[in-house]
């Protein structure tokens, strides 16, 4: 007896099969896939079946087929999988546009010369000006001398779509990549997608390309919209290998333009929402918690919920089970680091490390102490961006010295502390952001002026925090704990997912968002607000494989309830009950 092919299976195959005529025909195409689709496994096929059609073809002529994806992971990912065949180039947008701009060096210090912050010009003026000079991308910082002109990481994917613009540039480009594919499209930077869409996509020329992404998964851009590319073929993935039939339910009716199948249809799960509207206490009127409970009976309804499934059969050690939160304050005081999250009016800095000092003490500083307290040396120096001069004994101890002081300031010194004496030791060396703040600081005084950005106030703020909350800050942001936000955990998967929705965002309003869910009065102003939280809640009840349970903690109006019980279906929507 033949096994049935899942539902799953059969829209993955339908989708993958216009996906190859399309690179027939050689047309540009977009694969749409939502949550748990699996676009990877798209993308890596439509490599298979150019690397086994014209893999050797490719290689003679000195060609590659281009695969720029969004993180490391991915790239590390997509390259393992297709064996790092020669014929395809699998690169980080960063990586892949330097490998392409390096050739350009006339055309490189051309646009150097026309940078126009204060500070590269200063950089410029006080390293002699742009001459012949070598432009190089390594560490990410810019700085110029007599030999050398050093690219920012921002530079990079700019000077990128500048060079795209011209038609010489174009041609090469072409005739090296006849093929390009984009991963996570959605989330590329905005530069490099402009320049594709009119000088190759617009122009009706250029490389086959190929788009692979959801844009209801964009969390990180302000476009929500689905872009209406020139000359690109629309695919949608029906499909959904991750989530049980409850969960997909609840997927498909919150996005009923791109319907997903499930792998099992009798797979066992649930979706459950949860909340608070009997509790008779007095609410929180402050903004942005306005209608939220108050901190103390917050927690003791997260707690009680916990314990509530527990008894259902949720397991939440972190391997199995993530909670989901929006805002960082409500697991800071669990987590160790209050006094960090009271710093930063939005939490993005947290979760997607927006802020400065925290991307690059998380990045850079703390995966170098980690090396070098546990003597792995070689990743120490990969984290620096390059092994140091080391000469002598005396040099040897220099460093040695120096990073022992580091590993000691960050147990028992502040954040400020640290940034002092990085200043000083340059191992490793500030990120340009941070010097800009810090001499502006200085140029300002000691005490806030008037007027003050926000982000100058943050910065004096960071700097009298203790180091070892960055240190908790950093646990959390690597997944170190049962915590999460949903900002942070795009792309992962768990067993089973608590989604705790509460105030404390002025960019995430959960009870408008749901009342605007039902009601569909959305004013224009309104719009980019409702986008954005319809995306982070698609990406967070998107995450369990097997169990979800959603719960507001603000009071939901009867809209807002309407539209539960329409995704959830009335019998698993639940009020929390409250002592009179």
């Amino acid at each position: 007896m033949i096994a049935a092919v899942s539902p799953a299976v059969q829209a993955a195959q339908a989708a993958q099969a216009r996906v190859s005529e399309c690179l027939d025909a050689g047309q540009n195409f977009r694969l749409e896939a939502g949550a748990g689709a699996g676009k990877t496994f798209s993308l890596v096929e439509a490599l298979k079946k150019i690397i086994a059609e014209r893999g050797p073809t490719l290689i003679r002529a000195g060609q590659k087929v281009a695969c720029i994806t969004y993180t490391e992971v991915a790239r590390k990912e997509i390259a393992q999988d297709i064996e790092d065949h020669p014929a395809i180039l699998v690169n980080t947008i960063h990586g892949f546009a330097w490998s392409f701009l390096t050739q350009h060096q006339k055309a490189l210090r051309e646009l150097v010369i026309g940078l126009e912050s204060e500070r590269e010009l200063e950089a410029i003026a006080a390293g002699g000006g742009v001459k012949d000079q070598i432009v190089d991308y390594n560490l990410g910082f810019f700085g110029i001398d007599d030999k050398r002109i050093t690219l920012h990481h921002d530079h990079v994917p700019k000077f990128f779509a500048k060079l795209l613009a011209k038609e010489k540039s174009r041609r090469l480009f072409t005739d090296l990549y006849p093929v390009l594919f984009i991963d996570e499209y959605q989330d590329t930077d905005p530069h490099v997608m402009s320049a594709i869409s009119e000088h190759f996509f617009t122009a009706g020329e250029g490389p086959i390309i190929g788009l692979f992404g959801d844009h209801w998964q964009t969390i990180y851009r302000n476009d929500f919209e689905l872009t209406n590319f020139p000359d690109v073929i629309g695919i949608d993935k029906g499909a959904n290998f991750r989530s049980v039939p409850a969960v997909v339910n609840v997927l498909n009716k919150l996005r009923p333009g791109l319907p997903q199948a499930v792998r099992d249809p009798k797979a066992p799960g649930e979706a459950r929402f949860f909340h608070c509207n009997d509790f008779k206490g007095a609410r929180r009127d402050d903004s942005p918690h306005k209608l939220d409970l108050p901190a103390t009976d917050h927690s003791a309804v997260v707690e009680r919920l916990k314990e509530h499934l527990t008894a259902d059969g949720w397991d939440f050690a972190p391997k199995r089970t993530k909670v989901l939160m929006l805002t960082h304050n409500a697991i800071a005081a669990k987590q160790g680091y209050p006094r960090l999250a009271k710093v930063f009016k939005y939490n993005d800095a947290f979760a997607k490390k927006e802020d400065a000092v925290i991307a690059f003490f998380a990045d850079v500083v703390e995966p170098l102490c980690e090396a070098y307290e546990a003597k792995r040396f070689g990743n120490m120096f990969a984290h620096l961006g390059r092994a140091p001069t080391i000469r002598s004994l005396d040099d040897k101890a220099s460093w040695v010295k120096d990073l022992d002081k580091l590993v000691e300031l960050r147990l028992n010194g502040t954040i400020g502390d640290v940034i002092d004496f990085l200043r000083d030791s340059a191992r490793p060396r500030l990120t340009d952001r941070i010097m800009e703040r810090e001499d502006e600081i200085k140029k300002l005084g000691p005490e806030p002026t008037d007027g003050e950005s926000n982000t100058l106030k943050n910065h004096r703020a960071l700097r009298s925090v203790p180091y070892a909350e960055l240190i908790e800050v950093n646990r959390f942001v690597s997944g170190h704990t049962p915590f999460a936000t949903q900002h942070s955990v795009k792309g992962a998967q768990f067993e089973n997912v608590l989604v705790v929705l509460s105030g404390g965002w002025a960019h995430y309003n959960w009870h408008r968002f749901l009342d605007q869910l039902h009601t569909g009065a959305i004013g224009p102003k309104e719009e980019g607000g409702f986008y954005r939280a319809r995306n982070l809640f698609y990406v967070a009840i998107s995450r369990p494989e097997t169990r979800l349970a959603v719960l507001a903690t603000q009071t939901l109006s009867p809209a807002a309830l309407s539209a539960v019980s329409h995704l959830f279906e009335p019998g698993n929507v639940s009020a929390i009950p409250f002592p009179n």
